[in-house]
């Protein structure tokens, strides 16, 4: 009696639960295609035909089911009206005289694939610069990063916008990963799906013992190995020059204040050889001319010889005199004569 009744239960629970309509969830993959299942609570127990239609357009039947264990799960179908990518959809499922049907906002369940070409380089501005392509410009994105395998750290990216950089990054080990999504003023929403995360990138590597370079750490390795040497050339270059007396170091001396009367023979340095030139160590030497005038019988107008010598008590320099230097008339000079000397000239 009591198996009676609990098969007389399963069979009408069973009925009920094959009688339970079928939930449709259909979501936009890629801007690509349309995918609705069937199959969130609990996998069908029959095969339903599927039908779906965007509004005042015909239905068309599923072009391609998917399946599971025999029994039809979802339906995959091209997404090619753009005219009516933001309409309403309706979809239908259908079996014997069972049909449920369903309308669908799709602007709210559009999912991308995670972006691709996903890469990451040591620009010449030295930050780092990630770089990925999506399928439409019409999205935003967001990137997510860590160094050394510490927690993640989440930053947006603007609509439009494939490429982020990170400020001068250290040497750690960085692993970078980015997603996107329908931008709100493309026709998302704040509840439009996120991508997949990409494939992770890495740049750097590992500061210990077990470390494994990845990607650009070359760069890392060899920028100090080459700034040193640009450092020893160029230092090598410079004691070249001041060995051959091409580079002179000249300090300017500091100009004295105008108020004050600059001291010229303090200002400019000169050797001390040709400031002692400028001295003068020599007394005067008092110079004067005469006239030498030889006795004779006769008063004598005219000097016939006169000569001019420089007086000089303490010079040893002499300055002869030329003769037509000399003044032209002298000073007469008179000899005495005694009474004797006339007698004797009378006789």
């Amino acid at each position: 009696m009591m198996a009676t009744r609990l098969l007389l239960f399963l069979c009408l629970t069973g009925h009920v639960f094959a009688k339970e309509p079928p939930d449709v969830d259909c979501l936009v993959l890629h801007l690509k295609y349309i995918h609705c299942s069937w199959n969130k609570n609990r996998t069908p127990e029959v095969n339903y035909t599927f039908n779906s239609w965007f509004h005042n357009k015909p239905p068309r039947e599923c072009p391609s089911y998917l399946s599971e264990n025999s029994i039809n799960t979802g339906c995959k179908q091209p997404y090619l009206q753009n005219e009516d990518r933001f309409n309403n959809f309706y979809t239908k499922l259908v079996h014997g005289n069972d049909s449920y049907e369903k309308k669908h906002a799709l602007k709210e369940r559009v999912k991308f694939n995670p972006p691709y070409n996903v890469t990451v380089r040591y620009g010449l501005d030295s930050n780092l610069w990630l770089n990925w392509t999506q399928i439409s410009h019409c999205v935003e994105s967001q990137v997510r990063y860590r160094i050394n395998s510490k927690a993640w750290m989440t930053y947006p990216v603007r609509a439009g916008i494939q490429n982020y950089c990170i400020n001068l990054p250290s040497s750690a080990l960085y692993e970078l990963q980015v997603q996107s999504k329908l931008d709100n003023y493309c026709g998302g929403s704040q509840n439009s799906f996120w991508s997949d995360w990409s494939e992770p990138v890495f740049w750097g590597s590992k500061n210990s013992s077990t470390d494994t370079p990845h990607m650009n750490s070359s760069m890392s390795v060899w920028t100090p190995v080459m700034y040193g040497l640009g450092a020893f050339i160029l230092i090598l270059l410079v004691m070249m020059l001041l060995h051959h007396e091409r580079i002179r170091i000249i300090l300017i001396p500091v100009v004295p204040k105008p108020s004050l009367p600059p001291n010229v023979e303090d200002w400019f340095q000169f050797p001390k050889g040709l400031k002692e030139s400028f001295k003068d160590n020599e007394r005067p030497c008092p110079v004067r001319e005469y006239c030498h005038v030889p006795e004779s019988d006769s008063e004598s107008s005219d000097c016939s010889t006169c000569s001019g010598t420089t007086d000089q008590t303490d010079c040893s320099v002499s300055i002869p005199v030329n003769e037509s230097d000399l003044p032209t008339s002298c000073s007469s000079s008179t000899s005495t004569v005694s009474p004797e000397e006339e007698k004797q000239d009378s006789v």
